[in-house]
């Protein structure tokens, strides 16, 4: 008997072409997990259970005439959201929006998974527009960890993550602004990939500087459905001038190809962080993974070129998409302040205070990152480091003034590369020993998912898929 709930998307769909599942049977169990076990995640904030019943019908019969609606066909999938998905108010997660009307329109991530046959059930929670890395907002509560209902599932994605991990879909999509996919993936034991900048397309921005800080993204618990969603999501788009053409080669299929040997440089502290000992030893454990199947494996002390200025760099990059966030809500904004969080209303208002003297100190940092990343590649194939600082925090958020004294800021490993555009992938490394997941990234250069995706494979391969003992139980 196949397990519903942990099926990876690649079986499922391969188990509905075959017709020995049918999507009118996984969309069954599919809202009956959500029902049960979400009430103790907060994870769905909309769900619309008669029309994911009508479509999972009609795509059954669709199948029974011999069509072939697509690589995702009849796959639940549930969308963060700050995206919008045809049919569903796009709350942003705030308050502000809470009674939004129905979008009439998918974005062009959703419209591209539904295209592929997938069927859009519903949305996940997030901290308003983005902005934290923890999951809650006064429109719908806090997001609970399934591996623990104490502690959080990071943010921005913490929806998704905790949806993905606990085994309510396979598939869900997520965005990174900083880390908003790689962090909630390694607080909960799924897998996370930021793809490279205008990897997947976004169009029309309601914040126009976003493109150049956030990828949309997939949550995924295996590599495989990570790159299946990749294949589907992936390729240029007219409304995107950033996006990139479509890959020559399948991102899932590449999986299949043997990994040559790499130079892959291992960073531990990035010269701002201190990680913690489970970190630390998870990150030696995959570096040692990864030197037994043949790669050549070193340490790198290489430091960010702001580590001096620690946390300078964070703080203004924080300022400056508090500035970006704010062009995008400015009329509503302008007009009932009091409709937001009051603690994000304080963060919006700080946008207004960026000078053009931030905004030249900003660019200049990255043109600085762009420079150290170059040289780190000129070395190696591959980076690899922990993805986050320490396992979950608390379900109410992480102290970040204490982080910053104890140099254990969240987004220590996941910003950087945001800034510089790079993909870059959180796996799963096993357990600490209060039973939490640790995770490490691996960042690839640019344009090349394929090195990423195919090194967090072998690792899968080597240590398995988590999934939290609360939640794996079949049915």
């Amino acid at each position: 008997m196949t397990d519903l709930s942990y099926a990876s998307a690649t079986e499922l769909t391969a188990l509905i072409r075959r017709r020995a599942l049918s999507p009118e049977e996984l969309m069954g169990h599919t809202l009956g997990r959500i029902q049960t076990a979400d009430a103790a995640l907060n994870s769905v904030v909309a769900l619309d259970p008669e029309r994911a019943l009508t479509e999972a019908a009609a795509l059954t019969a669709r199948l029974a005439r011999g069509e072939d609606p697509g690589p995702l066909a009849g796959l639940p999938v549930l969308v963060k959201d700050l995206e919008d998905a045809a049919g569903f108010p796009t709350s942003r997660g705030t308050s502000a929006y809470r009674h939004s009307p129905p979008a009439t329109r998918d974005s062009i991530h959703v419209a591209r998974l539904r295209a592929a046959g997938a069927l859009v059930i519903g949305k996940t929670n997030l901290p308003p527009i983005g902005a934290g890395v923890h999951t809650a907002n006064d429109a719908f509560g806090v997001t609970r960890n399934p591996w623990n209902q104490e502690l959080s599932p990071g943010g921005s994605s913490g929806g998704a993550a905790a949806a993905v991990a606990a085994g309510l879909v396979a598939l869900g999509t997520g965005g990174d602004g900083g880390g908003s996919t790689r962090i909630p993936a390694a607080l909960c034991g799924i897998v996370g990939l930021k793809p490279s900048r205008g990897r997947i397309p976004q169009g029309p921005s309601r914040m126009p500087c976003w493109p150049q800080h956030a990828c949309l993204s997939g949550m995924a618990r295996t590599v495989r459905d990570t790159a299946l969603h990749l294949d589907v999501a992936a390729g240029h788009h007219p409304t995107d001038p950033n996006s990139l053409p479509a890959p020559a080669a399948s991102y899932l299929d590449s999986l299949d190809t043997p990994m040559p040997p790499l130079r892959v440089g291992v960073l531990r502290t990035l010269g701002i962080s201190a990680p913690r000992p489970e970190m630390l030893h998870a990150l030696e454990r995959t570096a040692g993974l990864l030197r037994e199947q043949g790669h050549d494996v070193r340490d790198d002390e290489a430091a960010l070129p702001s580590a001096t200025d620690f946390p300078a760099p964070f703080l203004l990059r924080q300022k400056v998409l508090a500035y970006n966030r704010l062009l995008g809500v400015l009329d509503d904004f302008t007009a009932r302040r009091t409709d937001f969080e009051p603690w994000f209303a304080d963060i919006l208002d700080g946008g207004r205070t960026v000078t053009l003297d931030d905004f030249a100190a900003y660019w200049t940092h990255r043109a600085l990152l762009d420079q150290w990343t170059a040289e780190l590649f000129g070395r190696y194939d591959l980076l690899l480091m922990p993805t986050v600082p320490t396992t979950a925090w608390p379900a109410t958020g992480p102290d970040l003034a204490a982080a910053v004294r104890e140099r254990t800021l969240p987004i220590s490993y996941t910003s950087v590369f945001n800034d510089t555009g790079h993909p870059a992938i959180s796996v799963p490394a096993g357990l600490s020993p209060d039973g939490l997941p640790c995770a490490v990234q691996l960042v690839a250069p640019h344009h090349r998912e394929d090195l990423a995706l195919g090194a967090a494979q072998t690792l899968e391969t080597a240590l398995g898929t988590l999934h939290p003992p609360a939640f794996a139980t079949a049915g």
